[in-house]
């Protein structure tokens, strides 16, 4: 078996050691903090995201059992800002939980499989200075957005409101709410992450893609406030906040065409393969998923270049039509009026809001909504 470091103890990371401890192999999971540690971001675990955790024997009522913080979402609310929305209810569950919750729950399952633990930063392309390349028969590189190539910004802030100011719907609905003043593919969101007290913790953010940020003109911490100030929702949840955290920005590595995620023995997974869904910014699902078949590809080669070439491939297999699927419909929603559009179809048909709502959770892939929607 293989000597093997695992660079990064996130979604990834903590997926990839998993499979691969449980496969025989020597794992070392490196990461720059140790455990738990919180990470920025919008909190939101899709439903394909729970489907995937479950390669690693995560399920919903483990999540019940053992996180600290979280909120069951059964209802998907897209919305043009003060314009139109449409709220589809769901069977399926997704989940919002605060990564500090989420991501200690992947690294106690990767170190209960037997993997090693190591606290140690690692800086971008110093694999041979530090040792590793000499040390490990493969690297997998899993240390995220540093790694990858930064495509998008975001910036979340903690809201806390009381549960009986909350309608019921409210604490189980995820809100995205696009916003002209964000760009063409810019938006809102709000997020109930904690639902099990009194008091409510809510994620409330936006997001922006570089190439439309750069047009505008504002300070991303701006263009928070200035969601907030306009977007009714957020304006009548603000009126109920009881406390607050400031906003906090964190970038984000959306896909790419045409990408290699291997170089020689480093292979590339989660947001350093830029792995990040390209329309709503969700990231976890691809990241454990990626974490599973690179373990495949260590297990079903003999040399570190066969297993650099079969990584290659199960990326292009798994994740490559639908990452270009997304990138296309982003690029297909320049017209401003095209949010609107889609809205007004899902309130028009019902079958229409079940598949973008199923496509905006990670249930339906890109690259079958168009095809589905003919018929």
């Amino acid at each position: 078996m293989s000597k093997i470091a695992i660079v990064g103890a996130g979604p990834a990371g903590c997926s990839a050691g998993y499979h691969l401890a449980k496969s025989g192999h020597d794992v070392t999971l490196i990461d720059k903090q140790g455990f738990p540690r919180d990470k920025i971001c919008g909190d939101g675990i899709s439903i394909e995201s729970i489907q995937s955790i479950s390669t690693m024997g995560i399920y919903p009522h483990d999540i019940r059992k053992l996180a600290s913080e979280y909120a069951p979402i059964h209802h998907f609310f897209l919305g043009v800002s003060n314009r139109i929305s449409h709220s589809e209810p769901t069977t399926l569950e997704a989940y919002c939980i605060p990564r500090l919750v989420f991501d200690q729950l992947l690294y106690e399952r990767a170190i209960d499989a037997g993997c090693c633990f190591l606290t140690q930063s690692v800086h971008k392309n110093d694999w041979q200075r530090q040792g590793l390349l000499d040390a490990f028969d493969t690297i997998i590189d899993a240390r995220g957005v540093s790694a990858g190539e930064v495509t998008a910004i975001a910036i979340r802030a903690y809201w806390m409101v009381k549960r009986q100011d909350l309608s019921e719907t409210a604490l189980a609905e995820a809100q995205i709410h696009f916003d002209r003043s964000l760009g063409v593919n810019g938006y809102g969101w709000i997020f109930p992450v904690s639902t099990q007290h009194d008091l409510v913790k809510l994620n409330v953010g936006v997001g922006v893609w570089l190439d439309e940020y750069q047009t505008l003109n504002v300070n991303v911490i701006q263009l928070f406030k200035q969601f907030i100030q306009k977007n009714k929702a957020a304006q009548q949840l603000l009126s109920k906040v009881v406390s607050q955290q400031p906003p906090k920005v964190f970038p984000l590595a959306t896909a790419k065409k045409g990408n290699k995620v291997a170089d020689g023995k480093v292979l590339r997974i989660g947001d350093a393969a830029n792995l990040t869904d390209p329309l709503t910014g969700e990231g976890i699902a691809n990241a454990v998923l990626s974490g599973f078949y690179v373990a495949q590809a260590v297990n079903m080669s003999r040399t570190p270049a066969v297993t650099a070439e079969n990584w290659q491939y199960l990326y292009e297999s798994h994740f490559e039509a639908d990452l270009r699927a997304g990138l296309n419909i982003k690029a297909f929603r320049k017209f401003s009026f095209m949010n609107y559009l889609l809205i007004w179809l899902m309130k028009q048909s019902p079958r229409v809001a079940q598949q973008v709502s199923h496509a905006v959770a990670g249930v339906v892939p890109y690259n079958e909504v168009m095809a589905s929607l003919k018929y």
